[in-house]
């Protein structure tokens, strides 16, 4: 089995709180925890008029501060309208130093390496007091990431020592805890399998929905799947047909074994959330774990977690990384991007995506749509066409028909898309291709005609077109009602079914 890479504080893995109108991404190792204001502080002695109280804290006394002016003023005057709307207390040290910051709500967690990060020049007049020295711009997030020691160090600056190095009671779980709410029931998750947590979004649908997989969204220039959260924890589902909220994005362990040309150590899977409510390490004391097998959810679950308001239920990370059903679809990368990325100016005049885009057939078989490439058909023709019939075979078969000149088998469309096809549709798509016999045309009954659309051919990998994972959807096109389509190779298919008995002959 293939282990999944541990990310650790040297891997950047930072928290985003709204802080002082601005978006602030502090380490995660120098976030213990995040809990509501207090209607009122305590009153707490200190030179600095920013600090404006102490919070009491399971017997800890807290020196709360307010950094919108200590940020160097950019934030003050940034006429944020939620500036003033300061619901949460984050809990912060840095070495044997405890204090608390004022903030706004939390944005989550987010992974941020060396591309995403970006120096501010040096030299300013009150450059020794500046509270960040660089900024950063990730997917839907960009704001500056806050320097724990540059906050000690303020002029003045009163903390708290940090009780956890003395006393045994107090040492953290382990490593940070995400804790985030769904459909009402409060989970937590260890930061080690959490690659992003995503802000709430409108979803597309999937190519193929199961009960698991229920939606797709954009992470980092790919579609990735977002599952059914309560679903994936034994605790119900979501209400059928969600297509919004939050998301968690986790990695996940790979298939084995690993499909060929897949390079990363992980997958990529986003489990559907309604919000972040708490980024930290919490006391061991806080942790009580689960030992009754039978209680609905223990599958996934390490046992129960106390916070400041209620409890959570701790999920295991390694569980969760190694779960069968999410193996193969953390494997998906849907990369509508790639036109972006092959040209720089794509994001301003989409030259790179128009050259890749090609002309599709959609129809549909029963309730569902398809799509297949145009420059594979040959006609459209009325199904009152007619047919000679012909036994079944392992071909597949149903008869024989004329168009221009030539004799065409008619295939049925079971042996490509399983009982979901249809033997009487109104339609016949006659498709053609290139064999060592000349030009070969076949046909396959559908039941609607929908458009020719121009499109780019949104590659999935680990579809079902490789052995490696089967039950998997290929390719697939987006629509113009957003809606994903999958892609059949319907002359490809004929292919394979017409040549089907010459092997077997062979053999």
């Amino acid at each position: 089995m293939i282990a999944v890479t541990q990310p650790g504080i040297d891997d950047g893995l930072f928290g985003l709180i709204r802080l002082a109108g601005l978006c602030a991404a502090l380490p995660v190792s120098a976030i213990r925890e995040v809990v509501p204001c207090p209607p009122q502080l305590e009153p707490f002695p200190a030179s600095r008029r920013d600090i404006l109280g102490a919070l009491e804290l399971r017997g800890e006394v807290i020196p709360v501060i307010d950094l919108t002016d200590a940020l160097d003023r950019t934030a003050a005057v940034s006429g944020d309208p939620g500036a003033d709307d300061r619901t949460i207390i984050v809990i912060l040290r840095h070495g044997p130093h405890v204090f608390a910051v004022l903030a706004q709500s939390i944005l989550g967690v987010m992974p941020l390496t060396a591309r995403e990060i970006s120096p501010l020049g040096q030299g300013t007049p009150h450059d020794e007091t500046r509270l960040f020295r660089n900024t950063f711009r990730v997917d839907a997030h960009n704001g500056v990431v806050l320097d724990p020691a540059a906050i000690v160090a303020l002029p003045g600056m009163i903390t708290a020592c940090d009780r956890s190095a003395r006393k045994d009671d107090t040492r953290p779980v382990e490593e940070p805890i995400l804790v985030f709410t769904v459909a009402g029931l409060r989970l937590a998750l260890p930061a080690s399998c959490v690659d992003a947590s995503l802000p709430r979004a409108d979803l597309a649908p999937p190519p193929s929905e199961t009960d698991l997989w229920i939606a797709q969204r954009d992470y980092k220039g790919m579609e990735i799947p977002v599952i059914d959260t309560l679903r994936l924890l034994g605790h119900g589902a979501l209400p059928p047909g969600r297509r919004s909220g939050a998301s968690i994005v986790v990695r996940t362990q790979l298939p084995d074994p690993v499909p060929p040309g897949w390079t990363e150590p992980f997958g990529l899977v986003a489990l559907l959330i309604d919000s972040v409510d708490d980024i930290g390490r919490f006391a061991a004391r806080c942790f009580a774990p689960l030992l009754q097998d039978a209680v609905s959810g223990a599958i996934l679950a390490r046992g129960m977690l106390e916070l400041a308001e209620g409890s959570a239920l701790l999920i295991d990370a390694q569980k969760l990384a190694a779960h069968e059903a999410l193996r193969p679809l953390g494997m998906i990368r849907n990369t509508r991007e790639r036109a972006k990325g092959t040209d720089p100016s794509a994001q301003h005049n989409g030259q790179a995506a128009r050259s890749l885009e090609k002309p599709f057939l959609v129809f549909s078989v029963g309730e569902q749509r398809f799509s297949t490439p145009l420059d594979a058909v040959e006609e459209i023709l009325h199904a009152q066409t007619a047919i000679l019939p012909m036994p079944a075979g392992d071909s597949g078969m149903i008869g024989l028909f004329a168009s221009r000149g030539h004799c065409v088998p008619l295939l049925d469309l079971t042996h490509v898309l399983g009982d979901a096809a249809t033997r009487d549709g109104r339609y016949i798509i006659v498709t053609r291709s290139e064999s060592p016999q000349g030009l070969r045309r076949s046909g396959f009954r559908v039941d609607k005609l929908h458009s020719v659309d121009r499109k780019v051919l949104q590659e999935i990998a680990g579809g079902s077109q490789s052995p490696h994972l089967p039950g998997l959807p290929g390719p697939t096109i987006r629509l113009n009602d957003g809606h994903a389509c999958a892609v059949l190779d319907l002359a490809g298919a004929a292919d394979r079914l017409l040549n089907a008995p010459i092997a077997a002959a062979v053999a």
